[in-house]
């Protein structure tokens, strides 16, 4: 009875009450850096930083303490042979995140120019993802702690956690609907990047989700995940522009 109030506590949370904070968070900020407040960025990043932590560490204690799984059931294991997954299907996954990584930097770097080429308008509004980028040596910092912090956490949470969960329940389906569910359930935890965020990072998941399928193990995802967030710290973003910034707060509000 603990075990099933637990584990079905802990979803609804993920599910439910994390997009929500995400999106308030993220919309928290952008009003905190409306108003020019200083170091606004780095008490974010450093404040999900350290939440993200929390929530792995709340989800071991369930997982681990009261559901008494093994550290193997969550893919905290050594990578073994592949489980099943169609190899053309994960060449596929693998392919698709690649190009998707590659259209979500090229978009960023495109929105970043307009930034500092154009003059504030409406139509180059900064997106919610733009607002958290790092602009300085300190934000850096703090968002490349983000960034370990997410790839080896949201690794645990999202995908250890989330597949021991569904073949708990639903013990029937195959690979494939594990990776799609587990995509749409990442996608939506991201909420607060908007609609194309949720679509990027929900595709990012399911390859992941596929790589872990096929490896029973985590340790490539995170040191994909890990990569794949730290690419952020490559793109060169103007200081922040109040003027700029007061355009886009009706603009996130709506996304």
């Amino acid at each position: 009875m603990l075990v099933d109030v637990a584990l079905t506590g802990l979803v609804g949370w993920l599910l439910v009450v994390e997009p929500l904070l995400g999106r308030r968070a993220s919309l928290r900020l952008g009003r905190a850096l409306d108003r020019g407040e200083p170091d606004a960025r780095t008490r974010f990043l450093l404040r999900w930083t350290w939440q993200g932590w929390t929530l792995v560490a709340v989800t071991l204690a369930i997982a681990l303490g009261v559901a008494g799984w093994t550290p193997a059931q969550l893919g905290l294991a050594w990578p073994q042979a592949a489980a099943g997954l169609d190899a053309g299907f994960l060449l596929g996954m693998t392919a698709s995140m690649v190009v998707g990584a590659l259209v979500a930097a090229i978009g960023l770097r495109v929105v970043a120019r307009r930034r500092g080429s154009a003059r504030p308008t409406p139509t180059a509004a900064p997106t919610p993802v733009l607002r958290i980028l790092p602009r300085t040596g300190r934000e850096r910092l703090a968002f490349a702690a983000l960034a370990v912090t997410a790839g080896v956490g949201e690794e645990i949470v999202w995908r250890g956690f989330g597949l021991a969960v569904l073949r708990g329940w639903l013990p029937h389906v195959g690979p494939v609907t594990y990776v799609l569910l587990l995509a749409v359930a990442f996608g939506w935890a991201h909420l607060y990047q908007g609609r194309v965020g949720v679509i990027v990072t929900a595709l990012v998941g399911g390859v992941l989700a596929a790589i872990y399928l096929a490896s029973n193990s985590l340790l490539v995802p995170m040191v994909l995940h890990v990569l794949l967030d730290l690419r952020a710290l490559l793109i060169r973003l103007p200081p922040d522009d109040p003027a700029t910034a007061a355009t886009g707060s009706s603009t996130r509000e709506v996304s």
